[in-house]
């Protein structure tokens, strides 16, 4: 009897797909309140709030394409550089003061104050957002890891990650931003915790190794299956 492959273990990737999620969300409870000390108001914090998901939805499918043909852990690590390099623009501008700021003339339209760190947070999440794709990239190398018997296990276990820091961000962030450093905290926190992923990814994850004859390509009219909804 052929001895079965021992599949590489789950852990690395449930993590970094809880830190993508956590990250996302650990921002959410107190960013209106940043918005408020750089001086911007409700239509600025709407454009903050949506230029993540936007630039993701900019990002997500590119990174996808890359993921295919140069491995998901290398895409994986230069996504979570990305979110790295978002949270610390990030952190830095927390340190600028509110007042720093400069003029912007437009013909037609005349002459706009721009705030150095409103304009900043901007940056640091259209950064985070364009090389944020590290959720969907794991859930192609899940795929990569799952059989027919196995696959609706996974992904239940990818959901549990998924929604796990969907509920520990928003409290991380009202615990620590709780404290007289403000946002300082829960933004370091996440810093650190995209850190300990870049860490994961490159001395624990291994590569997915799936050759082209072997990728599931769901035959038509079987979309459910896609979602685990049909055995």
């Amino acid at each position: 009897m052929a001895s079965q492959v021992k599949q590489p273990s789950l852990f690395p990737i449930l993590l970094v797909n809880f830190v993508g999620t956590l990250g996302f969300s650990i921002v959410l409870p107190f960013l209106v309140f940043v918005v408020m000390k750089f001086g911007g108001n409700a239509i600025v914090y709407g454009l903050l709030a949506a230029t993540y998901p936007a630039f993701q939805l900019i990002g997500s499918p590119l990174l996808g394409k890359w993921s295919d043909t140069y491995g998901r852990k290398k895409i994986l690590l230069l996504s979570n550089i990305g979110t790295s390099i978002g949270w610390l623009i990030f952190l830095f501008a927390l340190f600028l003061p509110s007042e720093e700021s400069f003029n912007i003339y437009i013909p037609f339209l005349g002459t706009f104050v721009v705030i150095v760190p409103l304009l900043l947070l901007f940056l640091a999440r259209a950064i985070d957002g364009i090389t944020g794709g590290n959720i969907s990239i794991a859930n192609a190398y899940l795929s990569d890891l799952s059989s027919e018997s196995t696959r609706s296990k996974n992904f239940g276990k990818m959901a549990i990650s998924s929604n796990l820091g969907f509920i520990i961000g928003p409290a991380i962030a009202g615990i620590l931003g709780g404290t007289i450093y403000g946002a300082i905290l829960p933004v370091l926190a996440a810093l650190i915790l995209s850190l300990i992923t870049i860490f994961v990814i490159v001395f624990l994850l291994r590569e997915s190794k799936l050759p082209p004859k072997e990728i599931l390509v769901p035959e038509r009219g079987t979309i459910r299956k896609v979602f685990s909804q049909e055995c």
